[in-house]
């Protein structure tokens, strides 16, 4: 049975929970605005959305976990210290160290960004975050289990991507790694034409190295532009990204309560995550705590939904965290069909930059894919002052909480 088929006049009444999404994103707006990891905001937000759950679900939990909020996108401001130091090595003549520090940089990149390894975390001060988790039982046998998942926590700010948009972005990111590719090649040169220790280059007779320097001084002003690239000082409102999607999946908790709807046997959940925009912190410590998610018996499977707002951008991610890990293809089609169920066609393809929680839990084995409308490139509003209460599109989040529902729906009836 689709969900269009589950009550009278359902396109009348299924505007109802888009109306509740919409009113509850500008209230959670309005009444506790940014909402950074830790923060008493996400904290007292969270409490907001499990009043709500509560009235949905049959067993609602709020499960505290210890985070450093500023950990996972410090490697820009580490970074760049650490090349400024490598290229006063090079000055120095200490090519194989020069060499050393700018592999260091990029090694710590590919392990906090490219693939979300917690690795600085151990150097920040921690604070306390939480998931919350609403479960609506099976009235028989528990034999699936479908999670629709969102986060609370809400960015800081951009700088480029307000002010600039694309451009500022791809200055920073494209010219950030131009440039320390280079600071590492330049220094193996060093460490082949002079050795690995050398004199000062100003002194040396090397015309090559001496050019080489001054490039690396000019890369100084890239690494100036890096540096500010977060604004920590600017938690933004996080109105689209990503209270659309925590409203959106409380609506569809809403609708299968309000409708006395409860399938035999299949367990419908909304999970909130904190500390997605830490790095995927949230839902790597709601994993630690559930590893009942593993077990055979009850398939399991994760549908993200994050950032609903233009719908001429709506995506399905196959493949996530900037593309290196694979959500499974059942899930993504499954999300598909719902979506077709709805009215919608919706592809499939590759987040560009970033992850989502779906993420987090493909890496751990539980299928998983993310459902999104936004412009990749990305939009101004994307992490940046602009998300607020102006930037909701009534028809995004019906579209949202009409592929969801037919998404909920069609895996209790199909499964993947």
């Amino acid at each position: 049975m689709k969900a269009s088929e589950s009550i009278q006049n359902y396109d009348i009444k299924v505007r109802e929970y888009t109306n509740y999404a919409i009113k509850s994103i500008k209230n959670c707006c309005k009444n506790f605005g940014a909402r950074p990891t830790g923060s008493e905001a996400e904290k007292n937000a969270q409490e907001y959305m499990m009043n709500d759950l509560n009235n949905f679900c049959d067993e609602v939990t709020r499960e505290e976990f210890k985070v450093s909020d500023k950990a996972f996108m410090s490697w820009i401001r580490i970074g760049v210290i650490m090349a400024i130091i490598a290229i006063a090595m090079f000055t120095l003549g200490f090519f194989v160290v020069s060499a050393v520090i700018f592999f260091a940089i990029i090694l710590m990149i590919a392990l906090e960004f490219g693939f979300y390894k917690p690795v600085l975390d151990v150097f920040f001060k921690k604070k306390t975050a939480g998931n919350v988790y609403g479960v609506r039982k099976a009235s028989g046998e528990t034999k699936k289990r479908i999670i629709l998942c969102a986060h609370t926590d809400s960015a800081y700010e951009w700088k480029y991507t307000y002010k600039t948009g694309r451009k500022g972005v791809a200055f920073n990111i494209y010219g950030a790694a131009i440039c320390l590719l280079a600071g590492l090649g330049f220094s193996i040169y060093g460490v082949a034409t002079n050795g690995a220790f050398s004199d000062i280059v100003w002194l040396s007779e090397g015309l090559v190295t001496k050019i080489l320097a001054v490039i690396l001084y000019l890369t100084i002003i890239v690494y100036f532009f890096n540096f500010s690239f977060i604004n920590y000082k600017l938690p933004v409102t996080g109105c689209i990204d990503n209270l659309s999607g925590v409203f959106i999946s409380n609506a569809v908790a809403k609708y299968l309560n309000d409708n006395d709807i409860r399938f035999e046997n299949t367990e419908v959940c909304v999970l909130l995550t904190g500390a997605e925009e830490a790095g995927l912190r949230g839902s790597k410590a709601f994993l630690k705590n559930h590893p009942e998610l593993n077990n055979k018996d009850v398939e399991t499977v994760v549908v993200g939904i994050d950032t609903i707002c233009e719908m001429e951008f709506m995506k399905i991610y196959s493949k996530d965290m900037n593309g290196l890990t694979k959500n499974d293809e059942r899930v993504a089609r499954l999300i598909q069909d719902g979506a077709k169920n709805a009215g919608f066609d919706v592809p499939t393809g590759t987040i560009e930059l970033g992850a989502t929680d779906a993420a987090a839990f493909s890496q751990k084995g539980i299928s998983a894919a993310t459902f999104v409308a936004m412009n990749p490139e990305p939009s101004r509003y994307y992490h940046t002052r602009l998300d607020t209460v102006e930037m909701i599109k009534p028809q995004a989040i019906d579209a949202g909480v009409k592929i969801a529902l037919e998404t909920v729906f069609l895996y209790d009836e199909k499964g993947i």
